[in-house]
This record gives structure tokens, C-alpha cells and sequence, in this order.
């Protein structure tokens, strides 16, 4: 018999806000490309939360110091961010200039729902792991900082050559649920790592 871990509170919201997704897909006929920018923009809600994690953390760095790490982070993951958005763009279709044209058409597909429910996952994370269960004493502001790249590297693996194989072999209902499933699983291992725990509580 297979013994699965427990998902806790935040593990299971991450999973919530995931489904949102799928449903969207199933009932809404949500397509390829829409779907694969809201997973890019998450990337830029993490980094928000990101900052403020840098400026709260309870390393030996000075506040100034934190500031000063932080606003390098700003600049060199927004920079990050709109090269990975920009490759988005270029591979899966579509027209994206700025952040305001990534939200313009996550309103024109209906996918604010979606965003809300991804940002409050994460925003629900933040408070529970890193203020009120103190991850914020344990971490430096160096620490804090690189994280955001390493997901960014693995989830948007899967997600990049899912997104081709569904384009070669052809955009599927089944497909689009497949490929949600793999951001879903993806997610709650990157989660699992970035939390240090077996399995987050």
C-alpha cells in the first residue's frame, strides 16, 4: 500500500489555487497560450512577495544592506522576467510588450479569477510559512534571494516543453488538464524544497 504524505494549509491552498486552472480549461475553453502566461505572470507575484521577504528577513545584513540587495533583485528579476516573457511570447504566440499588456490579456480571456486565486496561495504561504511559523529568523537576505530563480528554472521546464509537445502534436482539451497537472505536481515539489520539510504541514 502506498503511504502518500500529508499535505498541510499551505500545500493544500497551492493545490486550490492550481485548480482554478483546470476548471477554467474544462468549462471555459481556456487555450494554450492564456494559460501559459498566467503561469508567467505567477512568476512576477512571487517576486513581489519576494521583496518583501528580503525586507523582513532576520539575517546578520543591515536594513540598508537589505534595501540595497533588494533593489538589485527588483531590477535584475524584472529584467529575468520580461526576457522569460518575452521567449513566452515569441514560442507559444501572441502579442506582449509590457506587464500591462500581460494583464490586458488575462482580462480579455477571463482569467482574473485564476490570478487572484494563485495570489492568494502565495500571499497565504508567506504569512503562514515565513511570518508566523518564523522562516523569516532563519533565512539571510542572500538566501532569500536567489529562490525565486530556481523555481522559475524547473517548474518553467515542464511547463515550456509541454507547451511544444501540445503544439506539435496538437492543443487538446486532455492536453491543457495534462499540462496543468504537471505545473500542479512540479508546484508542490518546489514547495516541499523551498520549505526544507518532508512534507510542508
Amino acid at each position: 500500500m502506498i503511504n502518500f504524505p500529508k499535505l498541510g494549509a499551505t500545500s493544500l491552498a497551492l493545490i486550490a489555487g492550481n485548480l482554478v486552472p483546470i476548471i477554467g480549461v474544462l468549462f471555459f475553453d481556456w487555450q494554450l497560450f492564456p494559460l501559459i502566461l498566467l503561469y508567467w505572470l505567477e512568476n512576477v507575484v512571487i517576486g513581489v512577495f519576494n521583496v518583501f521577504k528580503m525586507l523582513t528577513c532576520s539575517g546578520s545584513e543591515s536594513f540598508l544592506q537589505r534595501v540595497v540587495m533588494t533593489v538589485f533583485f527588483s531590477v535584475h528579476y524584472g529584467m529575468f522576467c520580461f526576457g522569460h516573457g518575452t521567449f513566452i511570447v515569441d514560442l507559444f504566440g501572441g502579442e506582449l510588450d509590457s506587464i500591462p499588456a500581460a494583464f490586458q490579456i488575462i482580462m480579455q480571456n477571463g482569467l482574473q479569477l485564476a490570478l487572484i486565486a494563485l495570489v492568494v496561495s502565495h500571499a497565504f504561504s508567506f504569512l503562514q510559512n515565513y511570518l508566523i511559523r518564523g522562516e523569516f529568523r532563519e533565512m539571510s537576505v542572500s538566501d532569500v534571494m536567489f529562490s525565486p530563480y530556481k523555481r522559475i528554472i524547473v517548474l518553467h521546464v515542464f511547463i515550456i516543453f509541454g507547451g511544444i509537445a501540445l503544439q506539435t502534436f496538437g492543443v487538446t482539451q486532455i492536453g491543457l488538464i495534462m499540462l496543468a497537472g504537471v505545473k500542479i505536481v512540479a508546484d508542490l515539489i518546489a514547495h516541499k524544497i523551498e520549505h526544507k520539510k518532508r512534507w510542508v504541514e
